[in-house]
C-alpha cells in the first residue's frame, strides 16, 4: 500500500517567517514520517535543481507548495506526487482560454477556476514540469494527465477558502494530513 502523509502551516503575518524555509522544514517531516527510521532526513541532502523539483537521494518524493499564509508538503511513499495550494483569490479571474481545452473550461465552470488550477499546478509539479509546460496538462474529473503519464487527484482542506490538490502516480493513496506546528 502507498502511503502519503501532508504536513502543513500557516504563517503568522507579523512573523515575516520565509515560506521556503518552511517548506524545507515540512520536507524533511514528511520524509522523516515516511521513512524507514534508521537516520533522519537533513537539509543538506536536499537538491534543489534550477527550475526543477527538489528531491532527496534515497528519499520519498515530495511536493512544497506555499500561499500566504500556508506552506505545505506532501509526500508518499512510492510514486511521484505534486501538491499546489491557493490561498490568493486572483487567481479566479486567471483567463484559462490559453492553458486549458473546452472540457477543462466546462469542468472549471463546474469546481471553480482556483480548483482547476490547483489540479493543474499539482500535476504539473508531480510531473516534474515547469510553468511554462502547464498548457500541456489536461485536467478531467478524478485526475489530470501529463507528458503522457496519468496522475490521480485528491482534494484537501487546509484552511478556510483555500483549495488544495494532490495529484499522485499512483492510484488509492491514503493520506494522512498534520497540522505541523
Amino acid at each position: 500500500m502507498v502511503r502519503g502523509i501532508l504536513y502543513y502551516s500557516t504563517l503568522p503575518p507579523e512573523a515575516g517567517d520565509d515560506p521556503s524555509r518552511t517548506g524545507i522544514a515540512l520536507a524533511l517531516a514528511c520524509i522523516d514520517a515516511l521513512g524507514d527510521g534508521a537516520h533522519a532526513a537533513r537539509a543538506e541532502a536536499l537538491v534543489f535543481p534550477p527550475r526543477g523539483k527538489p528531491w532527496m537521494p534515497n528519499a520519498p518524493q515530495f511536493s512544497v507548495s506555499h500561499s500566504v499564509p500556508l506552506v505545505a508538503c506532501a509526500a508518499v511513499s512510492h510514486g511521484e506526487v505534486g501538491l499546489d495550494v491557493e490561498c490568493d483569490r486572483t487567481a479566479d479571474r486567471l483567463t484559462l482560454a490559453a492553458i486549458c481545452d473546452d472540457s477543462e473550461l466546462a469542468l472549471a465552470r463546474q469546481i471553480g477556476v482556483r480548483n482547476l488550477w490547483v489540479a493543474k499546478e499539482a500535476a504539473l509539479k508531480a510531473g516534474g514540469g515547469t510553468i511554462e509546460q502547464i498548457a500541456g496538462v489536461r485536467v478531467y474529473p478524478g485526475g489530470a494527465s501529463f507528458r503522457g503519464a496519468r496522475y490521480h487527484e485528491y482534494r484537501v482542506a487546509l484552511a478556510e477558502d483555500c483549495p488544495a490538490c494532490i495529484m499522485t502516480s499512483e492510484p488509492d493513496v491514503q493520506f494522512e494530513v498534520r497540522r505541523h506546528p
